[in-house]
Formats: structure tokens, sequence, C-alpha cells
């Protein structure tokens, strides 16, 4: 039972970073200040309470729907907060005996997952954000015994060429934002992983656009926001080679 408890706390814990990272990105984008001004609804602007403001247990009782308004509540809010709540979970049982490497990869994750909020609703991946990725990368690989800085710089050479012949073959497949995140990963994660998580990202990308066009009748042309999809890839590949290979 101890056990079982330890981690519900430590995915409620994540749970509430991940409502942490909805608000940076969804404020930030549109300069809306964070720091003293208190949540509200997107809709009606009602101030949040006490009582709204319990990561996922406040939406599920709500039936994903505002208090005040009555208007539907974009589910983008608990997904975040629960991969939140499982990547906290994957991160303690991975690295709790590595706190360095801890710090680094929740960092990294962290990142990817504002970054996704605001592809999502903005099509904008802040550079700010792409540069902290960078300065985690580096210092990832300035503290880990057996580093291979390059190995890592032809990683990010080859992703990055990659994806910039893609862009010109296809100009309106990929964002300048997404090849710039995805080469950062290339540097961070290495060729083998980055290549894993461009397949399983394009893949995951494609099912979900013929998914809504074959549902939902949506244009399979239209813009679609791609770091999402990434992040996911990230902690899939990430923490499935942890899982099977250590």
């Amino acid at each position: 039972m101890l056990f079982i408890g330890n981690y519900f706390f430590i995915f409620y814990f994540g749970a509430i970073f991940g409502s942490f990272f909805t608000a940076l990105g969804t404020r930030i984008p549109i300069k809306e200040g964070f720091t003293f001004s208190r949540s509200h609804c997107v809709h009606c602007n009602h101030a949040l309470g006490p009582h709204d403001l319990f990561p996922i247990f406040s939406y599920l009782f709500r039936f994903g729907k505002c208090a005040y308004c009555n208007r539907k509540i974009d589910g983008m809010y608990v997904v975040v907060e629960s991969l939140s709540g499982l990547t906290a979970c994957l991160l303690y049982y991975f690295y709790s005996n590595k706190p360095l490497y801890l710090l680094v990869y929740a960092g990294i994750f962290s990142i990817l997952a504002i970054i996704s909020i605001t592809d999502y609703l903005y099509l904008l991946v802040p550079d700010r954000f792409q540069i902290l990725l960078v300065s985690a990368a580096l210092f990832l690989h300035g503290n880990l015994p057996f580093s291979d800085w390059k190995a890592s710089a032809i990683s990010f050479a080859a992703i990055f060429s990659l994806l910039l012949f893609t862009l010109f073959v296809v100009p309106d497949g990929l964002g300048g934002g997404d090849i710039k995140l995805l080469s950062i990963l290339a540097f961070a994660f290495g060729l083998r992983q980055s290549l894993s998580i461009l397949l399983v990202s394009s893949l995951s990308a494609c099912l979900f656009l013929a998914a809504g066009y074959f549902f939902n009748k949506k244009n399979i042309g239209q813009r679609l926001p791609f770091v999402p999809f990434i992040a996911i890839a990230v902690l899939l590949v990430h923490f499935l080679q942890l899982f099977y290979f250590g």
C-alpha cells in the first residue's frame, strides 16, 4: 500500500506541474501575465476558485465543463496533467537513484510539454524554450560519464540535413520550429532514438489526420500542430528503450 501511495503522490505532484505548464503555454505566447493574475475560464473569463484548481479531479467532477458558463473545457488540460503525472512516475522509477539525470530529463520533458501547448493552441514554438532545450541537452552531455560529443554533433547534422531536404521537397510539410526541435532532440538523444522519434511522431500524426478525415470529414490538408506528436514520441521511445535495454 505504501508503494502505491508513493506513486499516487508522485503522479499527482506531476499533474500539478502539468497544470502549471498549461498556464505557461496558454499565456506566454499572448503575453498574458501568470505570476499574479488568477486562473480564469477561457470562455467567460470568470476567475476560478480554489475548488476549480485541482488537476484532473476538477475537470472530471465538472464533466469537462466550466462551473460558471457551462461551456466545454478543452480536453488538452486533463491530457497534459495526466501525461505529466505519468511522466513523473516514470522518471522516478528509472532515475530515482540518479537525481541529476532525473532533474535534467524532467526539465527536457517539461519544456516539451509547454511547447506542445503553444503549438497546439497557436501553431507557435517559441525560441526561448528551444534555447532552454539546447541548454538542457548541453548540460546532459556535459555530465554523462560516456558522452560522445562527436556522435551527438553528427546526429544533429544528419537530422537537420534530412529535415531541410524534406522541407525543400514538401514546402508545407514541416515548420521551422519543428525542424529546430527535432534537430535539438537528435543532439540530446542520439541518432538512433531521434530516428525512432521522427518515425513514431510522423506515423501518429498521419493516423490522426486520417482518422479526422474519415470520422469527422476534416480537411486532410489542414495545418496540424506537430510538436505534441513529437513530445509523445520522445516519451515513448525514451522510456521503452530504458525498459527493454536499460
